[in-house]
């Protein structure tokens, strides 16, 4: 049985609710995120009416969003203004053809396309009918009297993960100048994305009328997850420039802001900040800080013995290589990407850390295993899934234009990347 997290936190928290979920396939867990600030739980008149056993006001809309993530998809059901009701998240089911991106768009190209598409709309149908029956649940123990008038879903991931969810040509991406079909966002109804799945006709009919909203992209390298993750943020990045976010995941994508500008790239990282072989993904950060402060792992990332061949704790050898390599990779992509904007790291006002292992690691441990530069003390704000926050945001809003325009780099094809990646590899203090 695959993994099994509460959509929110995605596994990182070791929460009760998350406990829950590693025992059973059959979870939702009521938890919080981040988008920016806390997302609203039961206003103070519904907890109010829930107390007294009155009725409160019907329900008029259900909003539901689904992060189409690489290695986890995580799920939310939230009533119009955007309070909870419930969550899910499991493992990616592609994960059995290829861990990353390139090894999926490579089985597409060699015949499995369709497989993959199929796939990953069985999956997500089988999330949003877990979250769709909750929230419902959720809201009869509320009191609610009638269901909902409408339902409104919106899917984001990176570009890779939607092109496969829409069954379009991948080619594009699989070598240089890696063009994606499109990049343009998409509207379309339930019944054109699941009709074929195995789970549509446990929906009720006026849910498989609903409106699937599909985030736009800004390159092949930075996907929907990070629009909608911008999404969250809107107001914030208007506040204060230049400011950055950081979505650690399998890729690493990042979007600096600077004025009226946007500029992006993305570093490809494997599992090493998706937790690999750890329960979390924060556990690697916390043990190799440990290691460092503890002067048991040198500047190089070589575990000095005993620990070389009996492990620091639970952490081993491999695990710091594998995290070492995620790491440089990410760094560089920070270094390349303020210098092609002309900004320096001191002018960064605000650095948005968004992804699970954001929420749940120690600050201090992004400075002291290298993976910020040390400028940005004291300017980092934990977002936790923006992906999720942007989407609930935006169909709450019920804006219907999304822009993603701005200066995306290509790592692969700047000159410093392989110099800047290999000194990063290392624990070296700036």
């Amino acid at each position: 049985m695959r993994k099994t997290y509460c959509g929110a936190c995605r596994g990182e928290r070791g929460c009760p609710d998350c406990q829950k979920a590693a025992r059973s396939a059959d979870y939702t867990g009521i938890t919080e995120f981040l988008t920016g600030n806390k997302m609203p739980d039961l206003s103070m008149e519904d907890r109010t009416e829930c107390a007294e056993g009155k009725h409160s006001r019907s329900c008029r809309e259900l909003l539901l969003a689904a992060d189409l993530g690489t290695t986890t998809l995580a799920f939310v059901c939230t009533q119009e203004r955007g309070q909870m009701l419930a969550s899910y998240g499991t493992e990616n089911p592609q994960r059995k053809t290829a861990a990353d991106v390139i090894g999926r768009i490579d089985a597409a190209i060699r015949g499995q396309r369709e497989r993959l598409t199929k796939e990953i709309r069985e999956a997500l149908a089988q999330g949003f009918l877990f979250v769709f029956e909750k929230g419902n649940e959720r809201l009869w123990e509320m009191g609610r009297t009638s269901v909902p008038d409408a339902v409104h879903f919106a899917i984001a991931g990176n570009t890779t993960m939607q092109h496969l969810l829409l069954d379009y040509p991948v080619d594009g991406m699989a070598k240089a100048p890696f063009i994606p079909y499109t990049v343009a966002g998409k509207v379309l109804s339930f019944a054109e994305l699941f009709s074929e799945t195995e789970r549509f006709a446990e929906f009720p009919e006026f849910v498989r009328r609903a409106d699937v909203t599909i985030f736009p992209c800004f390159s092949a390298f930075v996907g929907g997850d990070l629009a909608a993750g911008a999404y969250a943020l809107a107001e914030e990045v208007t506040k204060k420039h230049p400011c950055i976010l950081i979505d650690l995941g399998t890729n690493g994508e990042l979007l600096l802001f600077d004025k009226d500008k946007i500029y992006g790239t993305a570093a490809a990282m494997g599992s090493a900040f998706e937790g690999g072989r750890f329960a979390y993904a924060s556990d690697v950060f916390r043990l190799i800080s440990e290691a460092r402060s503890s002067e048991v792992l040198d500047e190089t990332g070589l575990l000095c013995e005993p620990y070389f061949s009996e492990g620091f704790s639970e952490l081993q050898q491999e695990d710091v290589r594998e995290f070492q390599l995620a790491k440089g990779a990410l760094r560089a992509g920070i270094e390349i990407l303020c210098n092609h904007a002309g900004v320096r790291f001191s002018e960064v006002q605000q650095v948005f850390v968004a992804g699970g292992v954001g929420k749940f690691c120690r600050e201090e441990d992004l400075f002291v295993t290298g993976l910020l530069p040390p400028e940005w003390r004291n300017r980092v704000t934990f977002v936790g899934n923006s992906c999720i926050g942007g989407m609930v945001k935006y169909l709450r809003d019920k804006e219907k234009e999304l822009r993603c325009e701005g200066e995306i780099l290509n790592l692969a094809e700047e000159p410093e990347f392989e110099e800047a990646y290999y000194r990063f590899m290392n624990f070296v203090e700036e």
